[in-house]
């Protein structure tokens, strides 16, 4: 068994809808629209909590399928044993006879089934001795995957106090593990998609072959044409439970551990559901020694309500189901049988060992976090509220997460209303202008024939020139709206900026921040501010890596940029200071007599070429003495 990946963002069906991104309680997913993968999940940060996998209307989520690693185990000529969590009562209570369902597993090939409802009876046990000898220190049960993934990840300062025991599942494959040997392929059959990462961390202690999802287990099912009513009656294999099959109950274990759940007298805190989990977790460590009690904890509604079961039944009517079938079990439950294999089993070591995996990102300044939420249009009455349709909590932790290269800005749905908005009024404005010079040119078109003449000239050498040169160009003010940009420019910039270059012939008057990433518009800033260029640094931009020259072309208003693909064969220096000389020796007086109706767009360009020229002729490559920085827009 190998995992790929335990969530996957299939972007073939998703529509960038952000559901999945307001509902993972970690924020593991990354938005990047600069990317050939606009959205992924980041596994190295994600605790698989199927968050996502539920909420995605589109199914463009999915998780890592063990079916083929259980049928190849199925087909070995070794003994198949199957490992089943309780939770099968409230997840196929459509099969009226457990017996039956037995049975349906066995028909696709395993040896035995075994229940881990007795691996919750040992657990339980094991908790009843360490709360007893705690002397004061309190503990987190361990027993959801999500929870001890969150606590490794996120919040390593509550490691200690994660109750060093394996789930009642791991348990159980020790079990079998010591009864049949490691030649033995043990498959479990569970309602958690985090169950198969925990498999990953037991696998050389136990050697689980795969995990199966209650999901994946019912399309094995149809696969092999498996009715109930087509089969026999088949039992149960192993050591048969007592409370244990309460288990999936998120209080369950407490009834288990015969604990008093008054609330006077309690010594343990429950708590499930996703949607105060993280908080849970917070509250409890910074609180602790004022609650003075254990945390039962679980991400989902307990295991009846895992991300992999039947989403048509409420938690309720599961849970009746499991109660019903927990009476039907020990209604001839044999006590000294049961005391029996506990103490056989009971010897086993149980014990468990977590590690820090400390994926928090560092925090952003504080004046780093003002200049995201200033570009957005957000105020400081704002900072602590939102509507949260880009999927955080509020306008500064989106911030927050734009810095972290986890969001863009674009997410934040009124600063895209207020871009297009303004977009639309500056087409409008466009308009307009054309319009009055059309009719300023129409009266006047004999006097000005000449002059027009030459102007169109001026223009179409000067715009050739830009477009042909073979690296990107463009001029922006101090707002990093477009005043000019060359073919090269908008080729990098992709398909969205192709397009409103049709509309918008070099995106004159386009705001530049929605094409490139935040790092890079702080290269604009700087060079504005400081009035200090930046020669050849290298940037990555759309998967390319350029290398970027930002100069001064008219103080605190204007600024120019030039990139260059280093991967394309290297332009020479000597042929752009010849044809930027060339043209600017023979367009001078022209520029010049007709600088009444350039104004200062004639000025702009030619100081525009002028800064090139003076930029190629200064340096290279070799001759910078300014170290390279490679700038992922993706993370800061």
């Amino acid at each position: 068994m190998n995992n790929q990946y335990l969530m996957h963002i299939n972007t073939e069906k998703c529509v960038l809808c952000y559901a999945c991104v307001r509902n993972c309680p970690v924020k593991a997913i990354e938005i990047s629209s600069l990317s050939k993968i606009p959205i992924q999940i980041l596994n190295d940060r994600c605790v698989a909590c199927g968050a996502c996998y539920e909420v995605c209307p589109y199914d463009a989520v999915e998780y890592f399928s063990h079916s083929d690693s259980a049928k190849k185990a199925l087909k070995s000529k070794d003994q198949v044993i199957a490992i089943i969590a309780p939770s099968i009562a409230g997840e196929f209570f459509d099969i009226t006879d457990h017996r039956k369902f037995t049975q349906m597993i066995k028909q696709l090939g395993f040896n035995k089934v075994y229940e881990v409802a007795f691996g919750a009876d040992l657990i339980a046990d094991e908790y009843k001795k360490l709360f007893n000898k705690s002397r004061g220190k309190y503990y987190l049960t361990s027993n959801c995957p999500v929870v001890v993934s969150n606590v490794e990840k996120f919040q390593p300062e509550l490691l200690n106090n994660l109750a060093p025991i394996v789930s009642p599942w791991i348990a159980t494959a020790k079990l079998v593990r010591e009864e049949y040997g490691p030649a033995a392929k043990i498959v479990y059959i569970s309602p958690c998609i985090a169950s198969k990462g925990e498999a990953e961390r037991y696998k050389e202690e136990v050697n689980i072959q795969a995990v199966l999802t209650f999901q994946e287990l019912r399309k094995l099912f149809d696969e092999y044409g498996l009715m109930e009513k087509n089969l026999s009656y088949s039992e149960f294999d192993g050591p048969s439970a007592y409370k244990g099959f309460l288990y999936p109950i998120s209080n369950g274990l407490v009834q288990m551990m015969n604990e008093t759940e008054d609330l006077l007298k309690s010594r343990i805190i429950t708590c499930e559901g996703h949607s105060d989990f993280v908080n849970s977790l917070k509250n409890y460590n910074n609180n602790v020694n004022v609650l003075k009690s254990h945390m039962n904890i679980f991400y989902c509604n307990g295991c009846n309500n895992g991300p992999a079961t039947n989403k048509n039944t409420t938690k309720f009517i599961k849970q009746k189901q499991v109660v019903s079938f927990a009476k039907k079990r020990i209604k001839d439950f044999d006590e000294k049988q049961w005391e029996k294999a506990k103490k056989l089993y009971g010897k086993l070591n149980f014990k468990a060992d977590f590690q820090q995996d400390d994926q928090r990102l560092p925090q952003p300044t504080p004046q780093e976090i003002e200049q995201i939420l200033q570009q957005i249009g957000k105020d400081k009455d704002h900072h602590a509220t939102g509507c949260g349709a880009c999927g955080y909590l509020n306008c500064t932790e989106f911030a927050i997460a734009v810095n972290k290269g986890l969001a863009e800005t674009d997410m934040c749905f009124t600063h895209n209303s207020r871009q297009h908005q303004e977009t639309l009024h500056q087409l409008d404005k466009l308009k307009e202008k054309i319009e009055d010079t059309k009719e300023e040119l129409s009266t006047s078109k004999k006097q000005a024939a000449a002059d027009k003449t030459a102007m169109e000239e001026a223009h179409q050498i000067n715009h050739a020139m830009l477009q042909e040169l073979p690296s990107a160009v463009i001029i922006v003010n101090h707002k990093l709206k477009i005043l000019q940009s060359n073919k090269g420019l908008i080729n990098i910039l992709g398909e969205e900026a192709q397009d409103i270059a049709q509309v918008i012939p070099g995106l004159v008057g386009a705001d530049l921040k929605s094409f490139i990433s935040y790092p890079i518009q702080k290269l604009f800033n700087f060079v504005l501010n400081s009035g200090e260029n930046i020669i050849n640094r290298d940037i990555h931009l759309n998967d390319e890596i350029y290398t970027a020259s930002f100069f001064l072309i008219k103080e605190k208003e204007i600024v120019g940029a030039v990139f260059r693909n280093m991967q394309q064969p290297e332009i020479q220096k000597e042929q752009v200071i010849e044809r930027v000389t060339e043209v600017i020796d023979k367009n001078l007086e022209m520029v010049q007599k007709i600088g009444f109706l350039l104004g200062e767009g004639a000025a702009e360009t030619e100081q525009m070429l002028n800064s090139i020229l003076q930029s190629y002729k200064q340096s290279s490559p070799k001759e910078s003495t300014s170290p390279n920085i490679i700038i992922n827009p993706l993370k800061k």
